[in-house]
């Protein structure tokens, strides 16, 4: 196993400088199943991913990764945060349910106080990765304004499209990293009912989960209804060997919750022309974690619900035009709740609640707008008005109040033009053009283009790129007036006394501007007709983030001397005047307050106030990061028929080449790669899927390379992390294609029981959450049956 990888390595290597010199292709769907009907047949003739034009297939000059519903069953999870944890692309930083101590660097750490799960490719942060449902927005969650995956039912996923290219053009906020749609159910007809028990084989935490659906159509038109109830327990950190020795207990490495889901959908035909379609979900979920400190234990107790409303209508027009208005709205509200144990004592805070809402408007209309002689000129314009809603409720106290509102509106437009067909050398070559406008009712407004060039080179042998710009919205949080001001005499070798009085501003900042980004991005799709069933996909990306949110200075304040302050020249002011004093004064009077420091060892000397103040670290968010990252994504397949039995295999992995971070516009530029809760340059995953008759199977390798633990003096190196998963079926009675039936499942995760590397962090769970996970070797038993 260990010479595929390193083949595989190598293979992804090469992979990377081919697509680096090639100059783009048509996309083609890369499928991350094993399924040989491919999804992309189903796309054809319909709205896609990465496109407001019909029939544009593989997103265009965009690369598209699609996980279809046999991929998602072989993996043998129950949630689509489980599910994302094996996409070479994602990363596990930022907003993750499974990630219960909040260890990270991302800017949201320790924010995540509904424990929901954000998906987040390339590791770019909490809210880059826009995720849609069914093609459409949904209402984000929590305090960063994330679409929270956990609550969506993994039983009514049918597909999952990913485009891993900036598509702010097309969507506009939050599509830096790439864009997510997660297809539900929608064309299913009869009754599926599914029974699921799983479980870890060191430790004591347990699944259980519970699906029903049901579709039923008509002449015109269908609907369908599917429940789910997802009930997963607590992995306690002294169940695992690596986590046994862990500072404070007890603790959780894995949250227990309880979540109920339900989606439904129906369409109808009113005429010839016009057709409705109505969608709406719900669900619930509470859970259940302790941790503890150096004197206390505390429970938490985030409760999220969450509710979404669609309703579509499509106007087929003349000249084969269409027409789509789209209406949705959501609602989501999270509470959290935290009990403490001191000895004897129990006491509970009141609650803090975050609620989000989301009303939406949009109509679009695309057709064909004239001939070339390559062939028809595709267009798509549409406008768009959405109105965000964020409030906070501190029931303790402790922050101000919000009821705050957004307005945005866009207006946007796309092309899709055939330049040239059937001449040597070009079987096709298109070109894709789109852009978007959109007005921030609190911010400003920012336009956003993009480009793409599709060439088909010959039958089977494709190339793409393409380049556009994206952006991201400050989220409410940040642009408020909820600064603290504190006043400190904090060591200083440099000064003549060894101290400086130091005053430190922090938190919201109404003047921020939209995250800003670029993406080039170039590949080719190779599926040799002399070779049936196989597919190479390689893409080569780069990306420029700029104008990022962050607060500059992260280190704790007394040690901001003991080190250079060069990069942090833009945001200190030495010598301040008394005006400049009383401005910032003022920013903590009127937010959340002005703490001057009387006691202990940073207690500034008699005599002396916040007027003494000798330097200002204005540590307010702004925009003054930059992240940049290049990559290469590799995905490979190969199926065969032998007999009666259908064999499949495949690679996908991603490959970062570089990724640099700069945390103020002084400051150098550092790696941020290949260490502890940063991305690691290498993932891959590996399978080898077998199908005879009423039988199935198929093996998975999953590959993390090796990186580094800079809090790890003595050892630093952190060891690569190979696991293994099994999935065997058996579908009783009829052919195992049929729809109907029963069918039994039998799914084991890190089948090895391979520990996570080992890392050093301040609690001593042994272990890195972004990069790992905590529950060994996972076995699950489901039960189908289909009538």
């Amino acid at each position: 196993m260990e010479q595929v990888f390193k083949g595989g390595r190598r293979a992804l290597l090469a992979a990377s400088i081919a697509a680096a010199l090639q100059i783009g292709a048509p996309a083609q769907a890369q499928n991350a199943g094993t399924d040989d009907d491919a999804p992309t047949a189903t796309l054809d003739k319909v709205l896609v991913i990465g496109s407001n034009i019909r029939d544009a297939v593989g997103a265009g000059a965009s690369p598209v990764i699609v996980i279809d519903r046999e991929a998602i069953d072989r993996t043998g999870v129950a949630s689509l945060q489980q599910l994302f944890e094996k996409l070479p692309q994602n990363f596990g930083g930022g907003a993750n349910g499974a990630n219960v101590a909040n260890l990270g660097v991302d800017r949201d750490t320790g924010n995540n106080f509904g424990q929901g799960t954000a998906i987040n490719l390339r590791g770019l942060g909490t809210g880059t990765t826009l995720t849609l449902v069914n093609g459409h927005r949904v209402t984000s969650s929590n305090r960063y304004q994330y679409v929270d995956v956990s609550l969506i039912p993994l039983s009514a996923v049918e597909r999952v499209e990913i485009l891993t290219d900036g598509a702010s053009a097309i969507y506009g906020t939050d599509a830096v990293g790439g864009v997510v749609n997660i297809i539900l159910r929608q064309d299913f007809t009869g009754y599926e009912s599914s029974l699921r028990y799983g479980t870890v084989t060191t430790g004591n935490m347990d699944e259980y989960q519970v699906s029903q659906s049901a579709g039923w159509a008509w002449d015109r038109g269908r609907v369908l209804a599917s429940y789910e109830f997802l009930k997963q327990g607590n992995l306690p950190a002294t169940d695992k060997d690596f986590s046994r020795n862990v500072t404070v207990r007890p603790y959780d490495l894995y949250p227990g919750s309880k979540r109920h889901s339900l989606y439904i959908d129906g369409v109808q035909e009113l005429s010839d022309v016009l057709t409705l379609n109505l969608t709406g979900s719900f669900a619930r979920r509470e859970m259940d974690t302790t941790i503890s400190g150096t004197a206390d234990e505390t429970r938490l107790f985030p409760h999220t619900q969450q509710f979404d409303v669609f309703a579509g209508l499509t106007l087929e027009l003349p000249r084969q035009w269409q027409a789509r208005l789209d209406a949705g709205f959501g609602r989501n509200e999270v509470s959290y709740e935290r009990t403490t144990i001191t000895g004897s004592t129990v006491s509970t805070a009141p609650p803090t609640d975050t609620n989000s809402e989301s009303r939406y408007l949009d109509v679009v209309a695309d057709g064909e707008v004239f001939s070339l002689p390559a062939g028809p000129v595709r267009a798509a314009v549409g406008v768009g008005y959405r109105r965000d809603g964020y409030e906070l409720l501190d029931h303790r106290g402790l922050e101000k109040p919000l009821d705050l509102q957004r307005t945005i509106r866009s207006a946007f437009a796309e092309l899709n033009i055939p330049l040239l067909k059937e001449m040597p050398g070009v079987r096709s070559l298109s070109l894709t053009a789109a852009a978007r406008y959109d007005d921030y009712s609190d911010f400003g407004s920012t336009l956003n283009p993009k480009l793409g060039l599709l060439w088909e080179a010959t039958e089977g042998l494709s190339f793409r790129t393409s380049y556009g710009r994206s952006y991201r919205a400050p989220v409410y949080q940040d642009m408020q007036l909820n600064n603290t001001v504190v006043v400190a005499n904090v060591p200083n070798p440099n000064a003549a006394n060894g101290s400086t009085v130091l005053m430190m501003l922090s938190n919201g900042n109404p003047d921020l501007g939209p995250e800003r980004a670029k993406t080039w991005t170039g590949g080719f799709s190779f599926a040799p007709p002399s070779v049936p069933g196989l597919t190479v996909d390689a893409n080569y990306y780069h990306i420029d983030y700029a104008d990022r949110i962050g607060s500059g200075f992260g280190g704790s304040f007394p040690s901001l001397f003991l080190q250079s302050t060069a990069p942090y020249a833009d945001i200190l002011t030495v010598d301040p005047s008394q005006q400049q004093i009383q401005q910032a004064r003022q920013l903590g009077v009127s937010g959340l307050g002005l703490f001057v420091s009387r006691v202990g060892p940073y207690a500034l000397p008699a005599g002396l106030d916040e007027t003494s103040s000798q330097v200002i670290l204005d540590n307010r968010f702004r925009n003054n990061a930059y992240t940049s990252q290049r990559g290469v994504d590799l995905n490979a397949s190969y199926r065969v028929d032998v007999g009666q039995t259908r064999i499949a295999m495949n690679l996908a992995g991603q490959y970062i080449l570089e990724s640099t971070r700069r945390v103020t516009s002084t400051s150098p530029e550092l790696d941020a790669v290949n260490a502890v809760y940063y991305p690691v340059d290498l993932k891959l995953r590996g399978g080898l899927t077998l199908d005879r008759g009423q039988a199935a199977g198929g093996v998975f390798v999953n590959y993390v390379d090796s990186y580094r633990d800079p809090a790890n003096i003595a050892h630093p190196h952190v060891s690569s992390w190979t696991t293994v998963d099994l999935n065997l079926k058996y579908h009783f009675g009829a052919p195992a294609g049929d729809h109907e039936g029963t069918s039994l499942a039998l799914n084991v995760q890190n089948l090895l029981d391979r520990d996570p590397p080992f890392i050093i962090n301040s609690i001593n769970t042994g272990y890195d959450p972004t990069n790992a996970t905590a529950l060994g070797r996972f076995l699950s038993v489901t039960l189908t049956h289909r009538w």
